[in-house]
C-alpha cells in the first residue's frame, strides 16, 4: 500500500479521531484540519493551502442541529467549498461520512439534521469528482451520549427507534480502505455508496438498557426507567434508518461492550484524579512538573474533554472564529492544543462510585476496583436546581453539552429566559443579548451585581442592561413547565413567562458525596490543609469542592476558573513530592457588554468600598474606567475590582497583601494606590 497525503476535515469527532488514527496506522500522512490550524470549511479559509498535494480528503464534519435550514446551509456549504478546494488541488479521492437513510424523504421529512446531511450527499454526487459516500447507522458510541442529554432525574427518553448500531471503530476502518482504494479507471467522476451498519437489530432503547446493564451509568447517568417517544415519525420508528443492502460489520453489542472502556482501565496507577475539569487538567502539569513517568488515570463524568469553563459563556459566544476545540485543555481528539502523554489515561463518562482511603482503592460504574498512590478530589461543583426540571428547554448552564445546546436553541429573535442575577447569570444575559436573542433576566432584586458593585456602579451596569434592550424582571423562581418548542416560567408572585428557552443559574453545591461517604472531613466543601492535602493518607483536594485556609482571607471555597486552575497545579505538584503551600489570593473576571472587570480578592459590598474613578468631561465621576477598594472593619484592604484597567491584578494582590500588616487608617489615601490611565 502506497503512502498517501490524506487531510481529515471533522478530525476532532467522534469519528474523525478513529479515521485518522486508523489512516496514521496504515502509515499515512495524515492532516487533521481545523480552525485551530486555520482551516475553516464554512468559509472555505485556508482549504486550498490544506489540500495542496493531497491525495485524498476524508469529509467528517458535523453540526448538530435539528433545523432543516441550518443543517442544509452548514453541509452545503462546507461540501461547496471542499469539492471546490479539491478540484484546485487535484484531489484524487474524496470520501464523505455520511448516515444511512438521510436521503430517504420518508426519514429526513420529520428530522431536519437528515435533510442537511442528504443535502451534502447532494453536493458530492453532482461534484464531478471521484466520490466514496459512507452510509453508515447509527454508531454505540453515540447512545450514552444521547442518553446524557436526554435524562432527567430517574428517566430517560429516547426516540422509538429500530436501528442496527455499528462500532464507530469499523466505519473508521471502512473510511480508511476507500481512502486507499483506486478509481477504476474508466471515468473521473466515479461516485461509489457504500453501507455499512451492524449485526444486529434493535430498538434505540433496548441498546441502552444492555448497555446500562453492563455499564451501570452512561455519560453519567443511571436512568432507572427509558420511555420510548415516537420523536421522528413512523419510517424511523420502524426500521427506515436500516440499509436493505451493504456490509454488515461482525461487531455486536456484546463484542463492543468487552472490548471498551471497563476493561481497558488499569488495575491501579501512581496517581488518579477523580473529576475531568480545569483543576484535572492543571494537576496533570503539575505532576508532571516533579514526575515525568509515573502512571496518571483521569476519570471523569462528563464524556466531554476538559475545557476552559469561562469561554463557555465568554469566548465561544463572542468571538466568530472561536471554536470549541480550541477551548479544550485536554483532548486525546488529533490536533487538540494539548494531548495526554503515553502515561497518562483519560477515562471519561466514567463515574466513580465509591472510594476506600483504608486499601487506597476506588470503584468504577462498571464494578471495577482501581488502587492509588495518590489521589486528587477534583470533583468541583454542580448546579443547584429550583422548581424548574431541567430539560431540553431547560438548562442549568455548567457543562460543554449545556453550551452545545444551548447555542442549538438560540439564534437572533428567539426568546430566552435567564434566572439568577448573579456571576453566570448576568454573563449570559449579555452575550445572548450580544447575540440577536431576546432576553428576560429575572433576578431577585435590583441594581445588579449590588452584592459585588458599589451602588453608584451597580445602578451604571443596571442601566446599561435596560439600554441593550434586556428585561429585568424582579422575582423568585417557583416553577414552571414546558412544552415542545417552549418553555413558561411561573415566578412566586404568579408572574409567567413564556419563552423559547430558559437558562438558569442561580449558584452551585460542592460535590461532596464522594468525600463524605469515604469519611473525610466535609464542611461547605472537601476540607484541606494550606498544601490541598485532606485529612486521609495520600489524599488531596482542589477546584470548587476544596475549602482551603487562606492565609490573608480566612478558610474558604473559590468558585472560579482560576483558583480551579492555580489549585489544581500546586495539588499536582504536591501529589508527587513537592512541598509547595497554597498562597494565591482569589481572582475572577468578566465581561458585560462594553465593561470588563478583574476582581481580586474578597470582592464584596458587606465591606467598605472606596471609589476611585475616571472624570468625565463633566467633571463628574466616570464610571467606565476605575478602582474599588474593599475594607474591613480593622482597616485591611479585603479586596480590589479592576474596572476596565487592565495589568494590575499583580499590585492589587501586594496591596492585599501588605495591607493585612499595615492597616489603612485614612480611606481616602487609597485613592491613586493602583493609577489607571
Amino acid at each position: 500500500m502506497r503512502t498517501m497525503k490524506v487531510v481529515v476535515l471533522g478530525a476532532t469527532g467522534t469519528i474523525g479521531t478513529l479515521i485518522t488514527t486508523r489512516l496514521r496506522e496504515f502509515g499515512h500522512e495524515v492532516l487533521a484540519a481545523s480552525r485551530s490550524s486555520g482551516v475553516d470549511a464554512v468559509t472555505g479559509e485556508g482549504l486550498e493551502a490544506a489540500l495542496a498535494g493531497a491525495d485524498a480528503v476524508v469529509d467528517a464534519l458535523n453540526r448538530e442541529t435539528l433545523r432543516a435550514a441550518a443543517a442544509i446551509e452548514y453541509f452545503t456549504t462546507t461540501a461547496g467549498n471542499v469539492c471546490a478546494a479539491a478540484r484546485r488541488a487535484g484531489v484524487g479521492r474524496l470520501v464523505c461520512v455520511s448516515i444511512a437513510g438521510a436521503a430517504d424523504p420518508a426519514v429526513n421529512k420529520t428530522y431536519g439534521y437528515y435533510r442537511g446531511k442528504a443535502a451534502q450527499e447532494h453536493a458530492y454526487r453532482s461534484s464531478g469528482l471521484p466520490v466514496t459516500i459512507i452510509h453508515s447507522t447509527q454508531w454505540f458510541e453515540l447512545v450514552p451520549t444521547i442518553l446524557r442529554r436526554t435524562t432527567v432525574g430517574p428517566v430517560a427518553v429516547l426516540p422509538t427507534m429500530r436501528m442496527a448500531a455499528v462500532s464507530a471503530a469499523s466505519v473508521a476502518r471502512l473510511v480508511a480502505d476507500e481512502v486507499a482504494r483506486k478509481p477504476d479507471g474508466r471515468t473521473g467522476h466515479e461516485v461509489r455508496e457504500v453501507a455499512i451498519r451492524g449485526p444486529e437489530v434493535a430498538t434505540a432503547a433496548d441498546v441502552a438498557r444492555r448497555m446500562l446493564a453492563v455499564r451501570g451509568s452512561l455519560g453519567g447517568k443511571s436512568p432507572k426507567r427509558i420511555l420510548e417517544v415516537p420523536l421522528f415519525g413512523r419510517a424511523i420508528a420502524s426500521g427506515g434508518l436500516i440499509p436493505e443492502d451493504g456490509l454488515v460489520d461482525e461487531v455486536t453489542l456484546d463484542q463492543w461492550l468487552a472490548g471498551t472502556r471497563p476493561h481497558a482501565v488499569r488495575d491501579g496507577y501512581d496517581y488518579v484524579i477523580v473529576g475531568a475539569g480545569m483543576a484535572a487538567a492543571k494537576a496533570i502539569d503539575g505532576i508532571r512538573a516533579e514526575d515525568q513517568a509515573g502512571s496518571i488515570g483521569v476519570f471523569g463524568e462528563d464524556p466531554s474533554a476538559p475545557v476552559y469553563r469561562p469561554d463557555l459563556s465568554k469566548t465561544l459566544w463572542l468571538k466568530e472564529d472561536a471554536s470549541l476545540e480550541e477551548s479544550l485543555m485536554l483532548s486525546e481528539a488529533p490536533g487538540a492544543a494539548k494531548t495526554p502523554d503515553e502515561s497518562t489515561e483519560l477515562h471519561l463518562g466514567t463515574t466513580v462510585t465509591s472510594l476506600n482511603p483504608d486499601d487506597r482503592s476506588l470503584a468504577l460504574d462498571g464494578g471495577q476496583r482501581v488502587r492509588y498512590g495518590k489521589l486528587l478530589l477534583a470533583t468541583g461543583a454542580a448546579p443547584r436546581l429550583t422548581g424548574l426540571e431541567p430539560g431540553s428547554r431547560v438548562l442549568y448552564y455548567r457543562t460543554v453539552d449545556d453550551f452545545r445546546r444551548l447555542r442549538e436553541l438560540t439564534r437572533a429573535g428567539v426568546h430566552v429566559v435567564v434566572v439568577g442575577g448573579g456571576y453566570i447569570g448576568s454573563e449570559l444575559a449579555a452575550v445572548l443579548t450580544q447575540n440577536g436573542v431576546r432576553v428576560t433576566f429575572v433576578v431577585t432584586s435590583v441594581p445588579l451585581l449590588a452584592h459585588l458593585f458599589p451602588d453608584s456602579l451597580a445602578h451604571t451596569v443596571t442601566r446599561e442592561f435596560s439600554d441593550r434592550g434586556v428585561e429585568l424582571v424582579v422575582g423568585r423562581l417557583a416553577g414552571g413547565s414546558t412544552r415542545r418548542k417552549g418553555v413558561t416560567v411561573r415566578l412566586e408572585d404568579g408572574t409567567e413567562i413564556a419563552a423559547d428557552a430558559a437558562v438558569v443559574g442561580v449558584g452551585v453545591s460542592p460535590r461532596t458525596e464522594l468525600a463524605r461517604a469515604a469519611g473525610l472531613a466535609v464542611d461547605d466543601g472537601i476540607l484541606v490543609d494550606d498544601h490541598l492535602r485532606t485529612g486521609a493518607h495520600s489524599i488531596y483536594a482542589a477546584g470548587d469542592v476544596a475549602r482551603y485556609p487562606d492565609r490573608l482571607l480566612g478558610v474558604r471555597r473559590v468558585e472560579h476558573a482560576s483558583a480551579a486552575e492555580t489549585m489544581g497545579t500546586v495539588a499536582g505538584r504536591n501529589m508527587a513530592g513537592a512541598d509547595r503551600p497554597y498562597r494565591t489570593t482569589p481572582f475572577f473576571w468578566s465581561d458585560l457588554f462594553d465593561f470588563g472587570y478583574e476582581a481580586v480578592g474578597e470582592v464584596d459590598t458587606r465591606h467598605r468600598t472606596v471609589e476611585d474613578w475616571a472624570v468625565g468631561d463633566d467633571s463628574q465621576p466616570d464610571h467606565s474606567t476605575g478602582v474599588v477598594y474593599y475594607v474591613n472593619q480593622i482597616g485591611a484592604v479585603r479586596g480590589v475590582l479592576l474596572w476596565n484597567v487592565w495589568e494590575s491584578v499583580k499590585p492589587a494582590r501586594k496591596l492585599i497583601e501588605r495591607t493585612g500588616l499595615e492597616r489603612v487608617r485614612d480611606l481616602d489615601s487609597l485613592r491613586g494606590e493602583i493609577p489607571f490611565g
